[in-house]
């Protein structure tokens, strides 16, 4: 993690050197696409323990994680095709000391990544009320990098300097997922269970100073939600329930790299409303999500919102 970082501060650094620059490591700006393509596959990897519509905030140390997802997926025509989406938006502040550039001096990196990200597949039956669903998925997604070492800034978005690597990188991702689930009743609970697995692999986007740069996004997903009926709970007049739900994500590869972490974990409690009686086309009920998010060296919280169709 270290030595890929780096490399991005180096190579923009030695941009306002042609003498230096000449001698840099031509690995060092792959290196540096290669941490960018990194931050960029979490942010357009669907995470279902987040609800359809969220907003996550996690720190620690000199790390910070900010997101905001949109997602939700379908089966248009009732029978076992399925479609689903995502749009994303990611801040990462990871601040670190690089003896290798400056002795005692902080490397403040922020990566800001904008991800869009499309998938078709089909259900199949299992047995006792369990489905499985293979999806195919594509995502477009840009990366900017800012960086500053102590007080100067390094990298600038949409910068036309001629670094090894600029302050924006555009890439494409491409590949797939398999999730196994089960939705069921259990005297007055309604219950999900949910395991997911996605790989998805990232290119640069006509960047040639980026060599083979390519980065992978692969992560399973665990996530249960349990909803009970409050009798006695009316919103709008309109029934509602109690929602306890629990996830975790386990990272593998260049995304437990890049945020220093194998795992994040989200617990939560919210109401859904059910919206039913309302005519709302095709919308059974909606909810209201508070999220605890734990992982290595972050904690945070999320809300979310979520519709059920």
């Amino acid at each position: 993690m270290r030595r890929i970082l780096a490399f991005a501060a180096l190579s923009a650094a030695n941009s306002t050197n042609p003498s230096l620059a000449q001698s840099v490591n031509p690995d060092a700006s792959e290196a540096a696409a290669r941490a960018a393509l990194s931050v960029l596959s979490i942010a357009a990897t669907p995470n279902e323990t987040l609800s359809s519509f969220s907003f996550l905030d996690a720190s620690g140390g000199t790390k910070s994680l900010r997101s905001t997802q949109l997602r939700g997926g379908y089966k248009p025509f009732g029978n076992g095709l399925y479609l689903e989406g995502l749009v994303a938006y990611q801040k990462y502040n990871p601040v670190l000391f690089f003896p290798e550039i400056a002795p005692g001096t902080e490397l403040d990196v922020t990566w800001s990544s904008v991800a869009a990200t499309v998938g078709i597949g089909w259900e199949f039956p299992l047995v006792n009320e369990w489905k499985i669903r293979p999806v195919g998925h594509a995502s477009l997604g840009q990366v900017t990098a800012d960086a500053i070492l102590g007080d100067f800034p390094l990298l600038r978005a949409g910068s036309s300097s001629n670094e090894l690597i600029d302050g924006n990188l555009n890439a494409l991702g491409v590949g797939a997922s398999l999730s196994i689930f089960r939705e069921a009743q259990f005297g007055p609970w309604q219950v999900e269970y949910r395991i997911r697995q996605t790989f998805l692999e990232f290119d640069p986007i006509n960047e040639p100073q980026a060599g083979n740069a390519s980065a992978s996004s692969n992560q399973t997903t665990l996530f249960s939600r349990h909803r009970y009926p409050l009798e006695d709970v009316k919103i709008f007049e309109l029934p509602t329930q109690l929602v306890l739900d629990a996830g975790v994500v386990l990272y593998h590869g260049d995304s437990a790299t890049v945020l220093d972490t194998d795992w994040l974990a989200t617990a939560g409690i919210g109401l859904e409303i059910d919206t039913r009686l309302t005519g709302l086309p095709a919308v059974q009920a909606g909810r209201l999500m508070l999220n605890g998010v734990v992982a290595e060296e972050f904690s945070g919280f999320s809300i979310g919102f979520g519709l059920r169709f």
